[in-house]
């Protein structure tokens, strides 16, 4: 957004930030907000405390830097706030929860999280932080809703070094997968209206995430891996046999496969072509087919079976994606099939956050000032959301000539 147009939205902006700014405490805390918000949209080189105070009229570049790093303001409170909001102004019964993570690049060893670890976001394994974020969808938009801080292994064991970085005393490690189910609990809890659940392996291969989704009662549609062991019927177990001098040895289980060999019989009539969304050059399309199955969790298979689906790509290179679903049989596969795409919902939320919100463009090292500068950025980001969703609306009700 440039400056004419963000000058122009300014009192759409200062209306829409009345609402949170009670949340950030203290009254001068109050006027920061609005004004790293209004930075944070504007679009500069780097967005930054530094470069957004200098760029303020009469901004101070200490206050404004201790305002995001070390300020008194609970931003837990601001993310409540933002999602009765989303679901005030998106919501919907049939809603779509998404859970990805991101890579935030980063020199040094200071800043809290980082390490040499996998970064899809980078493509590679690098130094950088890793975030863990949820967004929702449904017909009326999208925006992210919440995010955790992925805290290695190694730092949470480190306590001097998370003293050092600020990290709260009764932080401990958690893995992605559980970052992920705390937020889902929260959005509960806060009565947010959702039906779906989407993730991609990293959650679909984690009994944690997919325990702990059903027992929300929610219906997922998650990617698994393609050696992902399951049964295709209810394992039997076998018969208990006796080993030498008569003691009986351990029944085994049939021996279950995994999901890309469960497709490999599968018949040309198996499959059938989707239109999973529309995109801007046409209509999206994938061939899908499924099966039923018996997932493993944690070695044993599930006591329920679950929709095992089949997504294939088109064209020479068909590229073959694998996911699980415990929504009911009479959900048709159109539809698990369209949440399966709502994927991209957040991919886009998250480069839309860093591309126009400065989601990744802070230099603070610490606990606090990233989740503070984390949430400023989504608060920018779905005020972005309201106004497109309002052109959009403005824009049908226009009578055609």
């Amino acid at each position: 957004m440039d400056k004419t147009e963000l000058r122009r939205l300014k009192p759409e902006l200062m209306t829409f930030l009345d609402r949170y700014v009670p949340r950030f405490g203290r009254e001068e805390n109050h006027a920061h907000a609005r004004r790293f918000v209004q930075g944070l949209l504007a679009g500069e080189d780097r967005r930054n405390a530094e470069n957004i105070a200098e760029s303020m009229e009469g901004g101070v570049v200490r206050t404004v830097q201790k305002f995001v790093s070390q300020a008194a303001w609970e931003e837990g409170g601001v993310v409540d706030e933002l999602r009765c909001h989303v679901a005030e102004t998106l919501g919907d019964p049939d809603g779509i929860v998404n859970a990805d993570e991101t890579g935030f690049g980063k020199k040094g060893k200071k800043s809290v999280g980082v390490k040499r670890q996998y970064s899809g976001t980078l493509g590679r394994v690098d130094n950088c932080q890793i975030g863990v974020f949820l967004n929702y969808c449904s017909p009326a938009g999208h925006t992210l809703i919440d995010r955790r801080l992925f805290l290695p292994e190694d730092w949470a064991a480190d306590r001097p070094r998370c003293t050092e970085a600020g990290v709260p005393e009764d932080v401990i490690f958690r893995t992605k997968p559980e970052l992920g189910l705390e937020m889902l609990q929260a959005a509960v809890l806060a009565g947010l209206p959702f039906r779906w659940v989407g993730g991609d392996t990293i959650y679909g291969n984690s009994p944690t995430f997919v325990h702990g989704a059903r027992a929300l009662g929610k219906w997922y549609v998650l990617d698994v891996s393609s050696d992902f062991p399951v049964w295709l019927r209810p394992p039997a177990p076998a018969k208990p046999a006796r080993a030498p001098g008569g003691r009986k040895r351990a029944a085994v289980r049939e021996k279950p496969i995994t999901v890309a060999e469960a497709m490999a019989g599968l018949p040309a009539s198996a499959w059938k072509r989707i239109t999973v969304s529309e995109g801007s050059q046409g209509p999206i399309l994938y061939d899908y087919a499924e099966l039923v199955a018996w997932f493993s969790e944690e070695g044993h298979p599930a006591a329920e079976p679950e929709r095992l689906l089949i997504r294939r790509s088109l064209g020479q290179k068909a590229e073959l994606k694998f996911h699980r679903s415990n929504a009911p049989a009479e959900v048709p596969l159109q539809r698990v099939a369209e949440v399966r795409a709502a994927r991209w919902t957040i991919e886009q939320d998250l480069e839309a956050g860093k591309g126009e919100c400065g989601l990744d463009e802070y230099e603070t090292r610490g606990w606090t000032g990233w989740h503070h500068h984390t949430v400023l950025s989504m608060l920018a980001l779905f005020f972005l959301v309201l106004q497109r969703r309002r052109l959009v609306t403005q824009a049908k009700k226009k009578p055609r000539r």
